[in-house]
């Protein structure tokens, strides 16, 4: 069974038999085929953080599911993007995200809308954390009947400070992203922000990365599939994109967009 799709777009919200008919695309029942697995795997930073908000960027580990890294972005406006996969969090491999809205008050941060694009269809997940100024933050993930924890901090081994404003030249490059379904996908931006790009099936893109009126360091992106091949011709994505430089020189891109329906993502990650 092919469960790769074009440029790692996870289609949520829809039976398999409707993603069937999608042009390049492919579903499993339930998704447990799929590469990733999502979060549990099943077969397939500074420390200058908010007093009462759990806003910033973490880095750490995940425990009781196949992948055991994460990086957590919690933005001034409580959507946060969870990005998960295999090695360390400085250099992660991305294998799928999360992504939601939660609340953060006194050291508690919960979310009950997340989405895990790790899987087709998507699952919905519950996110329940504590966080200090520290910074730290300890939670679970519950999915179904399965719970997930995870626990980090400042991202060891970059030197990659959330207070820093971010620079539109960090990401002037090729990056040759790995994506979450595994096909190739090389994305370039210019030093004003524009992107263009394409996968090994031929999917074009393009789109616009640029800075957040915060002033922190975390750039907001938009992506536009192009017409067939693609598998969603013409539809936008939007999210974020986590430039962390490594300790030894290289620079990780981490990168998550979503439609406005919230049922189609792109995710992966890049080193350079």
């Amino acid at each position: 069974m092919n469960d790769a799709m074009n440029l790692s777009l996870r289609r949520a919200g829809a039976p398999a038999l409707a993603l069937a008919a999608v042009a390049a695309l492919a579903a499993c029942s339930g998704g447990s085929e799929l590469p990733n697995g999502g979060i549990a795997g099943n077969q397939g930073s500074d420390s200058s953080f908010g007093n009462t908000t759990a806003e910033g960027v973490y880095g750490g580990t995940l425990s009781g599911g196949s992948f055991g890294s994460f990086v957590m972005a919690v933005l001034e406006n409580g959507q946060f993007w969870q990005f998960y996969g295999r090695g360390t969090s400085a250099a992660l491999d991305v294998a799928g995200f999360l992504q939601g809205t939660g609340a953060s008050s006194a050291g508690a941060f919960t979310s009950a809308d997340a989405l895990d694009f790790g899987l087709i269809p998507s699952v919905a997940a519950t996110v329940t954390a504590t966080y200090t100024t520290t910074p730290s933050i300890t939670g679970t993930i519950a999915e179904g009947v399965q719970s997930l924890s995870f626990s980090g901090g400042v991202v060891s081994g970059s030197s990659y400070a959330y207070d820093t404003p971010a620079d539109l030249t960090t990401l002037a490059n090729t990056w040759n992203v790995n994506s979450m379904s595994g096909i190739a996908t090389s994305l370039t931006f210019d030093s004003a922000g524009g992107i263009t790009g394409t996968d090994t099936v031929g999917c074009m893109l393009s789109g616009t990365a640029s800075t957040r009126a915060s002033g922190k360091n975390v750039f907001d992106v938009r992506l536009v599939m192009g017409p067939a091949p693609c598998p969603a011709p013409n539809t936008t994505l939007s999210g974020i994109a986590l430039a962390m430089p490594q300790a030894g020189g290289s620079t990780t891109l981490l990168i998550g967009a979503v439609d406005s329906s919230r049922t189609i993502g792109f995710g992966g990650s890049s080193v350079r």
